[in-house]
């Protein structure tokens, strides 16, 4: 009878430390799929969509994850997984298996995703990884910014794009309207003083002026007679005229006053 209390006692034990064995770090799981075993490891983030929600053990959701499917959603509320198990060591107990590449437990009942009894020595840790996926949150609500902040600057560069061409466009039919227009012909002046300003009003035509001085004192001639040799002369009304040398500097006067 008392052999047999033993037996009983060493099978209890044997079970109890094969079940402790199977209990493996939530990052070897990849060298376990198709067991049906116990991973432990911290929650860093819980994601959830109308299929199913995702319980990540990093950030990024690139390595083992805990699968709660919908129709498990009655067991594991999604408005509540976050402040349940976020930030806090849990244990999967289930069949490993991979999905696109990563390895995943599909959880369906409440005793197969159980929360790690705390530690006070774990406490630290505990505060250091709830910084960490604060942070982490709070780059993502970042990154969300400068991707709106980003389409917003595009859009308004497409704007400003389109008024530019625009404006070009506005500018080269001005400039074809203007250029369909000729400027009218100047009427003679019959070698009456033009308007100029204040200190020119004194000036009067005198020999070895150029064309263009002679022309902004008394104006454009009658009609203009070429000459040999380069000569031109300008007449105006009232028998006036100034005759300008093959340099096209003013020679002969006749019918302005002398200077």
């Amino acid at each position: 009878m008392r052999g047999s209390c033993s037996l009983l006692v060493l099978a209890v034990v044997l079970c109890a430390v094969a079940q402790a064995e199977t209990t493996i770090p939530w990052d070897q799981a990849a060298k376990h799929v198709g067991e049906e075993t116990t991973i432990e490891g911290r929650v860093l983030g819980v994601h959830c969509s109308p299929p199913s929600c995702l319980l990540a053990f990093e950030p990024s959701f690139n390595g083992f994850t805990a699968v709660i499917q919908a129709a498990s959603f009655d067991v594991f509320p999604p408005g509540e997984l976050d402040k349940r198990y976020s930030g806090r060591r849990v244990r999967v107990h289930g069949k490993i298996e991979t999905r696109d590449g990563k390895p995943e437990i599909v959880v369906a009942k409440s005793e197969d995703l159980a929360l790690v009894p705390g530690k006070k020595r774990d406490e630290p840790e505990e505060r250091v990884t709830q910084a960490q996926t604060e942070a982490i949150e709070r780059l993502g609500d970042v990154l969300t910014h400068i991707e709106d902040l980003t389409e917003r600057l595009v859009a308004t560069e497409e704007r400003v794009e389109t008024l530019l061409a625009q404006l070009e466009q506005t500018q080269a039919a001005l400039a074809a309207a203007q250029a369909e227009q000729a400027p009218p012909a100047a009427a003679p002046s019959n070698g009456e003083p033009q308007p100029r300003p204040a200190y020119e009003r004194l000036r009067t035509v005198k020999r070895g002026m150029s064309r263009a001085e002679v022309q902004r004192l008394v104006g454009e001639p009658t009609y203009v007679e070429n000459g040999s040799g380069g000569w031109t002369t300008w007449y105006y009304g009232y028998g006036r005229s100034v005759s300008f040398d093959r340099r096209g500097r003013a020679q002969s006067l006749v019918g302005f006053p002398g200077p």
